[in-house]
């Protein structure tokens, strides 16, 4: 795909991968579509992206646990730029909750925002794609989707959700002869905020639970990700797995 004048959405742009992807696509030349929940951050980025010659992204803070905020952030896209090439499905969270004393309120937004949040925006996004020339879905999943980290074990099943989500949307896909692809990058380690979430910002846990050596940068992620988009429209990658040299598993 040339992304010179597509139309992107962007989820979880306020920060890390996110906000990496979106300053990528910028740089190329796409309309973007820009959504977090931290309004702020949007601004920010978007004055970023404006400061050194890039077009002015359409910010949208939502909260992606509400539907009718996923519903209006693709269309206002569409409003804007009169249709959607890409969505950039980034936002996600985890949180320290085990099997044995896990909150329930904890279990049910990692649900809602990195496996039912994802699938509404998938939707929305296949809606608004044009049928002859189709679009691209990039799903930001983690290495937690194919492996079972330490004290992550209902954050890992949601991502193994999204493995299966990306799945069967590539087989609805070539069912119905359609020529959108759906793809999905499961990173490593990286340095975003990450472990404060998921920790609650204990500055103690949070650095014990860091490698220490030299682990992603959300920039190595983004560049993964323009890799994927402009792929030759018969190729499909559809699943890549990016790490540090040195993490093991």
């Amino acid at each position: 795909m040339n992304l010179e004048g597509s139309s992107a959405v962007v989820t979880g742009a306020s920060s890390g991968i996110g906000e990496a992807i979106a300053l990528e696509l910028a740089s190329r030349g796409a309309h973007l579509t820009l959504t977090a929940r931290r309004e702020d951050r949007l601004e920010e980025l978007g004055g970023r992206i404006t400061s050194t010659g890039g077009e002015a992204p359409l910010l949208v803070a939502a909260d992606l646990r509400k539907a009718e905020d996923i519903t209006r952030i693709f269309e206002e896209s569409r409003a804007r730029w009169g249709g959607l090439d890409i969505l950039i499905n980034n936002a996600g969270l985890g949180r320290k909750a085990s099997f044995h004393d896990g909150a329930t309120e904890d279990w049910r937004e990692m649900l809602e925002v990195n496996v039912l949040a994802l699938t509404v925006a998938c939707r929305e996004a296949l809606g608004c794609f044009d049928g002859e020339r189709g679009g691209h879905i990039v799903n930001v999943s983690s290495m937690a989707g194919h492996r079972i980290p330490p004290r992550g074990g209902f954050y890992a099943a949601t991502k193994f959700a999204v493995r299966a989500i990306t799945e069967c949307l590539r087989q609805e896909l070539r069912a119905l002869g359609s020529p959108s692809r759906v793809s999905e990058i499961s990173p490593g380690f990286v340095t975003t905020e990450f472990h404060e979430v998921f920790y609650r910002g204990d500055a103690e846990q949070v650095a014990a639970g860091l490698p220490d050596y030299r682990v992603l940068d959300p920039r190595d992620v983004a560049a993964s990700v323009i890799h994927i988009l402009e792929a030759p429209d018969h190729v499909a990658i559809h699943d890549v797995l990016i790490r540090s040299n040195e993490q093991e598993s």
